[in-house]
């Protein structure tokens, strides 16, 4: 876990931030989120960015690390909400959640399961179908193994009439990492389900929205927090 706090009295917004995928062999505590933490933190936002099991320091079952889209990362992120409260200068009533990636999956299956967060965004998330996710990822649509027999179990798309929190979904359409049509039908899924959620996409930006700059999206993502947190 790795924490960003402004500058201040607080008590402070909280953001919880989830990484992408990396290689675990690879991971540093920080990847994938200081860039954000810091954007947060200069506008007034506490951050804190867990390690999933097996990343960092943080402990996994032995002969795990190699697997990838675990729903076992949600629970580590629904420990790291819990422990907000032993935070100094955290609202443990101000809570949002952002997600890159893997991230904005677990993102999902974490705001199925409680209603702690206020605010959810996402940046180009990985399907909440599991069955998108092998298949893109996992060298093809085979016939499940008994080991993962049941994907729409644990498919994320299948209980989002859980969900509670708003949400702010961005997309660059130039994806390669995922594919943009997932993000697509998250939103029309979510709009079925009449959850408050805006969809933005971005044409001719890749999976880290490199030529945006950021600009533009951590502007947007700023307001939204903003919006149901301040």
């Amino acid at each position: 876990m790795i924490e960003n706090v402004p500058k201040g009295n607080g008590p402070f917004p909280v953001v919880i931030l989830n990484h992408g995928y990396f290689n675990t062999s690879s991971f540093n505590t920080g990847d994938g989120t200081q860039t954000m933490a810091d954007t947060l933190a200069n506008n007034g936002y506490l951050t804190v960015a867990s390690d999933y099991r097996g990343f960092g320091e943080s402990e996994d079952t032995p002969g795990q690390q190699s697997r990838g889209h675990r729903p076992d990362y949600a629970i580590d992120v629904l420990n790291l909400i819990a422990s907000v409260k032993n935070q100094q200068k955290a609202d443990v009533n101000r809570i949002g959640m952002w997600g890159h990636s893997m991230g904005g999956e677990v993102a999902m299956r974490t705001a199925e399961v409680t209603d702690k967060l206020k605010a959810i965004v996402l940046w180009a998330p990985t399907s909440t179908n599991a069955a998108d996710n092998a298949g893109f990822y996992g060298g093809g649509r085979r016939s499940p193994t008994p080991s993962n027999s049941n994907l729409d179990d644990i498919s994320a798309i299948n209980y989002i009439n859980y969900i509670t929190a708003p949400i702010s979904l961005h997309q660059g359409l130039a994806d390669t990492e995922v594919n943009p049509e997932w993000s697509k039908e998250l939103n029309e899924a979510l709009q079925k389900e009449n959850k408050s959620v805006e969809y933005f996409e971005y044409p001719d930006q890749d999976h880290n929205f490199r030529n945006l700059g950021w600009d533009i999206i951590s502007k947007r993502t700023i307001e939204f927090f903003d919006r149901y947190l301040k």
